[in-house]
């Protein structure tokens, strides 16, 4: 595998850009770490590859801005963002700026406002949650047929261009939720979905992959009620109630545990997480207390850290190199977590930080 600067930064102890300028002699680089970045290089035979040799040729001040589709705290969204922040320390070194707007939830109107927003300030491209609407499908639709690039984070919408969606493959994901339910139940078993809104087209998907997937592989287990919830707490534990209500005989519950406490306060205290199997999506401290007291079986996470990482670094690659997505769609693995592999998330967070 060949040496990248990342990796003498490592050993170095610097940041990327320090171990970029040093290599290229540009000054403002401490003489004696100049010296020892150049002897790690010399070690490990490093060569520049064709990245940093455009970087030290190309105009720098290229600023990046992040449009999300929501505006209040949001477990998922602080753990994209985090990834988002480990990149920009990465390459702000570089004259990269890299802006975060958030928008108040799920306003078509506000994101359309935002995009016309980062482009008057200079943007120079946009990583987008894009909601799912006619709107803003247009507006990005025109946005590519200038030539601008706009890469799609963690949702995608029909019939629309963009440089890059990184994100999970939602359908994909129901799948594989619908194969685990079967190994959890393997007997008959009445399903209960909360899914976060359909605004988010990805949402549609998933929901979609695991009902396909439940008719023609496991008819044993029938979904009984697909539940939209909002980013309200006191809501989502009115609308879990009801649910559970109509339908006391669930035994397998899917939940957006990291999105919602009101949801599984509502499961909770109705007595299921005694009689019921329940899975989540996406990964918090709350959520891996409850799979290790047993209460939760899994939860399947989406890597939120590394798509907000890989969204900015493709710009940063495309800005800089002119270097092409490896793929139009890239899809971020998921992991399902259970009681024994909890430790892996710690790590990751703590890679994050």
């Amino acid at each position: 595998m060949s040496v990248t600067i990342k990796k003498i930064a490592e050993l170095a102890g610097v940041s990327t850009g320090t171990v970029d300028r040093a290599l290229h002699d540009r000054g403002r680089v401490d003489p004696k770490v100049a010296r020892r970045i150049k002897q790690i290089a010399l070690e490990l035979d490093y060569r520049p590859n064709s990245v940093a040799k455009s970087l030290s040729n190309r105009k720098r001040n290229i600023r990046i801005t992040v449009i999300l589709h929501i505006q209040n705290s949001n477990l998922y969204f602080d753990d994209v963002q985090a990834g988002i922040r480990k990149c920009q320390e990465e390459i702000k070194d570089f004259g990269i700026t890299v802006d975060i707007l958030p928008c108040p939830d799920y306003s078509v109107e506000s994101q359309l406002s935002l995009i016309d927003q980062a482009i008057d300030q200079g943007a120079n491209a946009i990583v987008i949650v894009p909601i799912n609407s006619p709107l803003i499908r247009d507006r990005l639709n025109s946005l590519h047929a200038e030539g601008f690039p706009v890469v799609f984070l963690t949702n995608i919408i029909e019939d629309t261009e963009y440089l890059s969606f990184v994100g999970c493959n939602y359908e994909l994901i129901g799948e594989i939720t619908a194969g685990f339910l079967h190994l959890l139940h393997p007997g008959d078993g009445k399903l209960l979905l909360f899914s976060p809104s359909f605004q988010m087209y990805g949402h549609t998907l998933r929901a979609k992959g695991l009902r396909q997937h439940l008719e023609t592989e496991y008819p044993h287990i029938r979904l009984q009620g697909t539940y939209e919830i909002a980013g309200d707490d006191i809501q989502n534990y009115q609308i879990t109630k009801d649910a559970l209500t109509r339908f006391p005989d669930t035994d397998l519950f899917i939940c957006p545990g990291a999105y919602s406490r009101g949801n599984l306060k509502a499961i909770e205290e109705y007595g299921f997480y005694q009689k019921a199997q329940i899975i989540c999506y996406d990964y918090s401290d709350e959520i891996g207390a409850e799979i290790q007291k047993g209460n939760i079986c899994a939860t399947i996470t989406q890597c939120p850290q590394e798509q907000g990482y890989t969204a900015v670094k493709i710009l940063f690659e495309y800005l800089t190199a002119d270097k092409e997505p490896r793929f139009k769609n890239h899809y971020i693995r998921s992991r399902i977590i259970v009681k024994e592999s909890i430790c892996e998330m710690e790590q990751i967070k703590e890679e994050y930080q």
